[in-house]
């Protein structure tokens, strides 16, 4: 009996891929700079999803870069919802659920607000970002990236707090059966018809919610520390800071202390 191929193949994809019209229109690459530079070269459609078996530029959030080995699993889903700006702006929130519960079916793991998927220890395993452009009829387009440390074995010294699912459970897993569940349930999140429940359901994962947080503001620098109250239903947090003021946090670099020892990381 022949032996699977566990690595990204395009036929394997396409095969297995059981979406309505998430991926339907696929685009895999052996390498590409990032898909995010890619989806802006190729006609999109509602849905489109654009795969690449390693990155030479991949972006993080805030500017940062995203390491890109070959084991990763690296994609874009471009998103055309018929919504408002405010339910645009939950979208990271809706498929980072979507995420979790795909990986969920190798590892346990939790997110961590507002676009990491990370293991119990406290260990990266996948990060999302989300970016928003309007085209000339003013219709919104969403382009989720979207990065899974699947089989990579190894990561630069100064990525401590990184690992893959493969380092985490000591075993390989087939990339194609991740990418596959991983978009499937994004499409089950994304529907808005069930935004209340898939918040709660965030709520319900989130390892930052009820922990002490630091809020770095990266424009100004300023930080601000307190304890994690809420996250609203635009995926926004409620801190009260150390000073007893209620702030409402949508944007910036937040640290939780305690998943990682009694650091802010």
């Amino acid at each position: 009996m022949d032996k699977i191929d566990i690595t990204l193949q395009e036929s394997r994809v396409r095969n297995m891929l059981k979406t309505e019209y998430i991926g339907k229109d696929f685009h895999f690459f052996e390498e590409t700079t990032s898909t995010f530079d890619a989806a802006d070269h190729i006609a999109i459609k509602n849905g489109s999803v654009f795969c690449a078996r390693k990155q030479t530029n991949g972006r993080g959030r805030l500017g940062r870069s995203w390491e890109s080995q070959n084991g990763g699993i690296y994609f874009s889903i471009i998103l055309m919802p018929d919504a408002r700006f405010s339910e645009v702006q939950i979208m990271t929130a809706l498929c980072a659920v979507g995420i979790r519960r795909a990986l969920s079916k190798f590892l346990p793991c939790s997110i961590k607000w507002p676009n990491d998927i990370v293991s119990k220890d406290g260990k990266k395993i996948c990060g999302i970002l989300t970016k928003l452009k309007f085209i000339d009829d003013g219709k919104a387009i969403v382009n989720v990236g979207i990065g899974i440390n699947a089989n990579t074995k190894k990561f630069d010294d100064e990525l401590k707090y990184a690992s893959s699912v493969a380092l985490i459970t000591g075993k390989d897993i087939d990339e194609n059966l991740v990418l596959c569940g991983a978009l499937e349930e994004v499409e089950r999140c994304i529907s808005f018809e069930n935004i209340s429940e898939t918040i709660e359901e965030y709520k319900k994962e989130c390892v930052t919610l009820g922990k002490r947080v630091r809020v770095l503001y990266a424009t100004s620098g300023e930080s601000v520390t307190g304890l994690c109250e809420d996250i609203k239903d635009d995926g926004s947090l409620i801190v009260k800071t150390d000073e007893g003021e209620i702030i409402n946090v949508s944007s910036g670099e937040v640290s939780v202390r305690g998943i990682y020892g009694e650091n802010y990381v």
